[in-house]
């Protein structure tokens, strides 16, 4: 009986079809030993990077006492081989470096990713790489001691996306491990002469679709990091914008802020130039054509301009304290030619299935209106305009902002809400801002609404707050929460009824109304109109009064 092949660790890229030559895919500068590898049915090229053997860096902390040589040298060697087998060519990088000698960018995106889910039950994972869009984009790496299913890590099938997931495969003939990116990682007993075979039989698994019954969910959220794509995207998007076709494209600030710190928005660092109450793509674009003179028209604009232009942040005394490129503050969605639509968010390009989209939109749709028209906005922040609402009208509104109530030891604090009213209406107020911004605010009223139906001693604590004419009779008893509802209010200066929110808002608004209806809350949308008035430019003027505002 033969003996049984030896385990070996393969990093497998599978290369994108080109007229190029396979080798083609090499960027190492560095000299590199060709071979000639042969195969049971064909040869490959082996090409090996030279060791330059040199004793270890960290010998330098003991340098002058003792000589470097006393270590001893280490050499690194790296390889690559590369292969055509079928009708698709193959890299298979080896060592430490290997993977530095290829250019990545000619290799198929989500090749590992596939041909992993295509090859592993639904119950046999090991560990997973995911980024969840929530609140914060988060990246996180979750590992079993046991072999379980996706549910068992903790994943949100709906609002995570799934970039690296490790497994045990349903053969023995396809690795004791397999580990999927957009490289193929596999731990496998394989010979060398049957190496072709192998390939093969993996990339029947990356082309199978029989994944979608019990991974469907890997096709919701891809991040696109094939750079031909994202330029064509970027080149479209940019089509949109010079052409003022804004309605599926707009600026919002990109990141999670103290909206009571800021006081102005400016475009650039000039300090004559206009500051705003928000920031806004078709004024940038007016203000940029009529104070740039190479620039008479959006068709003049490039991408360039988009990255290095750049929108502050001003505080009350017109101090910058944060800022942010064009680039980064744009929110759009491209339908694509592929079934696809393609999102941008905080300036990365994001593929999403259209049938997915599509369900996103219809439950956002269904959620209700909140019944009551909120007053306008025409603050210069989100406190100062609670403050005016619930000062305007007692009777109905008690102000609970900043209201931050000690909950699970140590420095945890939870804000019930903004605004709340006898009806027993939970209000939670946010200026327009990108996914992660109201990502935030649906994240804020979720755990409100969870610990408040959950805790006794939080709602004792929450009645505290309250006027006497606002609290409930009986706190320690847990409360119906039917008779309760959650208002996510958004300041907006959409003009009309309607609100427009970024897909990645949408997505959480829809995870959030579920688990609140869950405990049986009753959950709305708001959207608060900005007073006309309030949402003209003002002129920084830098006179003998620094600072003062005054109208254009």
């Amino acid at each position: 009986m033969p003996d049984e092949p030896s385990l070996v660790s393969l990093s497998i890229h599978l290369i994108k079809p080109s007229d190029e030559e396979i080798t083609s895919i090499l960027v190492s500068r560095a000299p590199l030993d060709e071979h000639h590898v042969r195969f049971n049915d064909g040869e490959g090229q082996l090409f090996i990077k030279r060791p330059n053997a040199r004793s270890p860096d960290w010998a330098r902390f003991f340098s002058p006492q003792i000589d470097r040589g006393a270590f001893g040298l280490t050499a690194a060697v790296s390889a690559v081989l590369l292969l055509e087998t079928g009708d698709r060519a193959f890299e298979i990088t080896f060592g430490p470096g290997g993977r530095f000698l290829i250019d990545t960018a000619k290799a198929e995106e989500r090749f590992g990713l596939l041909a992993v889910v295509n090859s592993i039950p639904e119950n046999r994972l090991r560990s997973m790489d995911k980024t969840a869009f929530d609140a914060l984009a988060t990246h996180s790496r979750v590992q079993t001691s046991r072999e379980a299913s996706a549910t068992e890590f903790g994943l949100d099938v709906e609002r995570d996306l799934v970039r690296a997931v490790t497994g045990t495969p349903d053969k023995d003939d396809l690795g004791q491990r397999l580990q999927g990116v957009d490289s193929l990682r596999a731990t496998v007993r394989v010979e060398l002469a049957d190496l072709p075979g192998l390939l093969r039989t993996y990339l029947a698994r990356y082309r199978s679709t029989s994944y979608k019954k019990s991974f469907p969910w890997i096709d919701h959220i891809a991040e696109v990091k094939d750079k031909a794509l994202r330029h064509r995207l970027d080149q479209q998007l940019l089509e949109t914008i010079q052409g003022r076709e804004l309605d599926t494209c707009w600026l919002a600030v990109p990141e999670i802020v103290d909206w009571d710190r800021i006081h102005r928005f400016r475009y650039g660092r000039g300090r004559r130039n206009p500051t705003h109450h928000d920031i806004d793509l078709d004024r940038w674009l007016t203000e940029l054509t009529n104070t740039t003179k190479r620039l008479s028209s959006p068709a003049d604009f490039d991408l360039n301009l988009l990255s290095n232009r750049k929108v502050l942040a001003l505080d009350e005394d017109g101090r910058e304290i944060a800022q942010w490129s064009i680039y980064k503050c744009l929110n759009a969605e491209i339908e694509g030619d592929d079934d696809n639509a393609y999102l941008i968010s905080a300036g990365k390009w994001y593929r999403v299935a259209r049938n997915f989209v599509q369900g996103v939109n219809r439950d956002f749709d269904q959620i209700p209106r909140f019944a009551h028209r909120l007053p306008e906005y025409c603050h210069e922040s989100e406190g100062s305009y609670n403050e005016s609402v619930a000062r305007s009208d007692p009777e109905t509104f008690a102000l609970l902002d900043k209201q931050n109530i000690p909950y699970g030891g140590g420095p945890s604090r939870i804000e019930f809400c903004d605004l709340y009213t006898r009806n027993r209406d939970i209000i939670h107020v946010k200026r327009y801002g990108g996914s992660n911004v109201l990502s935030h605010l649906f994240s804020q009223g979720t755990v409100s609404g969870e610990v408040f139906w959950m805790q006794a001693d939080f709602r004792e604590l929450v009645n505290q707050r309250l006027p006497e004419s606002h609290r409930t009779q009986e706190p320690a008893r847990q409360p119906n929460a039917r008779d309760y509802q959650v208002v996510f209010a958004v300041v907006s200066k959409q003009e009309g009824e309607g609100l427009s929110l970024p897909f990645f808002s949408r997505l959480n608004l829809r995870a959030a109304a579920r688990r609140l209806q869950g405990y049986g809350y009753r959950v709305s949308i708001a959207k608060i109109p900005v007073q006309q008035r309030f949402a003209v430019t003002t002129v920084t003027v830098e006179s003998g009064d620094r600072g003062r505002q005054v109208s254009p």
